[in-house]
């Protein structure tokens, strides 16, 4: 489990660093000869170039004995932390 604390990444993004984030990414593999397969998965990297080269390197890992992968790549998008907790709480009491 991974802790999220807004007030060290603010900091980061304050300093100057590029430090890496979260981005959603939704795409569909196709393999020869099987339906298509929609995904979605989070990737971490401080560009879109870094994570697309995460997403290369977990799609070579997934499918190394494929000969042939076509992958389309639907939305790939930095993920906003900010969250409107109203959106999660209900008098105090967690409603999915």
């Amino acid at each position: 489990m991974m802790a999220y604390i807004p007030e060290e990444k603010e900091q980061e993004r304050l300093g100057g660093a590029q430090v890496d984030r979260e981005w959603l990414v939704e795409y569909i593999v196709e393999l020869p000869e099987e339906n298509p397969i929609r995904m979605v998965t989070i990737l971490r990297g401080a560009q879109m170039s870094d994570v697309q080269s995460r997403l290369y390197d977990t799609l070579r890992a997934v499918y190394a004995s494929e000969t042939r992968l076509d992958v389309t790549v639907v939305r790939m998008e930095p993920v906003d932390m900010r969250t409107d907790v109203a959106l999660f709480e209900i008098g105090g009491t967690f409603q999915p």
